[in-house]
């Protein structure tokens, strides 16, 4: 099987080197050409795609591709309906046939208090109006589809607690975060490439929700980093629902969000 990733980044990267462990043949997309050899050596074939300048792909790539995963984050925020285009012209290039796995976000859903779940009616007028109009652009494509939408990614070399050391008066102390581990998202693709029932809209989120102030705190301590402090505001529980594809495809999260991972703070 032919996979082509979009976007062969801190999570495209990984995902991509575990297909090709698995025996899939895999082609990843980088803008920088100073990464092509890195992504060569993993095994993966490599091709340069800056989507701000052109959405051509080789047919070699295109005709061979079984699964299209689009790895990378929206593009022009400020401007969905040329986001939205760019996505057209990208998934027009592959075959009907071919299954699109698209990383979206939580970032979709209000920033109101609410135990949000797949179903819930968006508002074109949101701020996250890039995103759901990504996301209709892939359920519009005609071809088959899953669409992740990622909580905050934790994972080697990645914690938010690197830009939060020593912060005075954080906003929402009380409020449940919603993280997932670079490694449950890869188990998701992976899994949802072997099992054609996985298809849909789903929420990836750790399903432990521990106060932001508990988490960052911890957090701070485990690195030895100066402890964030916090406001006195009250606090907006806002907690995302993984419960749809724990429930409906019996997944399991493996990589607990409190298993702090390495960090570079060169």
């Amino acid at each position: 099987m032919s996979v082509t990733i979009i976007g062969c980044g801190w999570l495209g990267f990984p995902l991509g080197k575990e297909l090709v462990n698995q025996g899939r043949l895999v082609n990843g997309s980088v803008r920088d050409d100073a990464k092509l050899k890195s992504i060569d050596n993993a095994g993966i074939t490599s091709f340069l795609l800056n989507l701000e300048q052109s959405t051509h792909i080789s047919e070699t790539i295109t005709e061979s591709t079984e699964v299209l995963i689009i790895c990378t984050p929206p593009l022009y925020k400020n401007e969905p309906k040329k986001y939205q285009h760019i996505l057209n012209e990208l998934l027009d290039q592959f075959s009907n046939e071919t299954l699109v796995i698209f990383t979206s976000s939580t970032g979709i859903y209000p920033k109101t208090a609410n135990n949000f779940v797949e179903s819930f009616e968006l508002n074109f007028l949101q701020d996250s109006s890039a995103l759901i109009l990504a996301e209709e652009t892939i359920r519009q494509s005609r071809k088959a589809y899953a669409i992740f939408r990622l909580g905050g990614l934790i994972g080697p070399n990645r914690h938010p607690i690197r830009f939060l050391q020593g912060r005075k008066d954080v906003k929402n102390p009380n409020g449940p975060i919603n993280f997932v581990h670079q490694g449950d998202c890869i188990r998701a693709i992976v899994e949802t490439i072997k099992n054609k029932a996985i298809r849909g809209t789903f929420n990836l989120v750790y399903p432990d929700h521990p106060t932001r102030k508990e988490y960052y705190s911890i957090a701070a301590k485990h690195y030895g980093l100066e402890v964030p402090t916090f406001s006195n505001e009250p606090s907006t529980q806002r907690i995302i629902s993984s419960e749809k594809i724990t429930h409906d495809f019996s997944f399991e999260f493996k990589f607990p969000i409190d298993n702090y991972p390495q960090l570079n703070f060169s």
